[in-house]
């Protein structure tokens, strides 16, 4: 695997870590939501995190969960999803590009197979290369991404209980340019694993106090994506931080 050629967003050389707002800065405000993205653009987030699903008519939707109101994302319509969640919830994919465009990068996890080649003609006509990266678990997912648009920048997602040895394969078949495990493998040396492939390390999700402010100071981590996006924005110098303590 080789990191990508562009210098933003996925390097964190010389700099703290990346700071990305966990389906936005939410609580109380629902999350993936557009008031939960406005507030993390505001509060001087490098980056939002948003989950990516297809809704029934076709219609590419940020929804974290897999079924909503006991129905699966998948047979609802857009019109349904929004009106089962709370006001601002389950917006449309070009709803959030053109909320963050030239404001704040994209961290676009998709969650399932099947429509990669759309979610990329959206994002790519909304923002430029240096402005979003996709994340997916599914190595065909990103596969699919680098097919549609070769200048993407993409990232492996790893949950904890991932067993060591399908690392390399899962690699293999994505050939991301970072890698995203889930902070339980820090312990499990997957750091110094991402280091010696040559790939930054987005790590999920940060929110202990403790935690980020270890994985802060470490030069292996590009970014910390978290729930918690004030207590690490603190840890930057020279981020004014007076709207994350309101």
């Amino acid at each position: 695997m080789q990191p990508g050629d562009s210098a933003a967003p996925v390097s964190g050389a010389m700099r703290p870590p990346l700071v990305v707002a966990h389906r936005g800065a939410w609580g109380p405000l629902p999350q993936n939501s557009l008031q939960a993205f406005e507030r993390a653009i505001a509060m001087g987030c490098d980056a939002i995190e948003i989950d990516v699903r297809r809704s029934a008519d076709d219609r590419l939707v940020v929804v974290h969960d897999a079924r909503v109101g006991g129905r699966s994302v998948a047979r609802q319509d857009h019109s349904e999803l929004k009106a089962r969640l709370s006001a601002g919830q389950a917006p449309s994919l070009e709803e959030v590009l053109e909320l963050a465009a030239g404001r704040v990068v994209v961290d676009v996890e998709l969650k399932e197979d099947g429509y990669a080649a759309a979610a990329m003609t959206a994002i790519a006509s909304r923002l430029g290369p240096d402005q979003y990266v996709v994340t997916s678990f599914r190595p065909r997912v990103l596969a699919a991404v680098r097919r549609a648009a070769p200048e993407a920048q993409t990232g492996l997602l790893i949950g904890s209980a991932l067993l060591r040895r399908e690392l390399d394969r899962r690699v293999g078949l994505a050939r991301p340019d970072f890698i995203a495990p889930h902070f339980a493998l820090v312990r499990r040396g997957l750091l110094d694993w991402a280091t010696h492939l040559g790939a930054p390390a987005w790590v999920w999700t940060v929110n202990d106090a403790r935690v980020l402010r270890r994985l802060h100071a470490d030069p292996r981590v590009g970014a910390l994506i978290t729930d918690r996006p004030g207590d690490a924005l603190e840890l930057s110098p020279g981020v004014d931080t007076a709207y994350s303590r309101e």
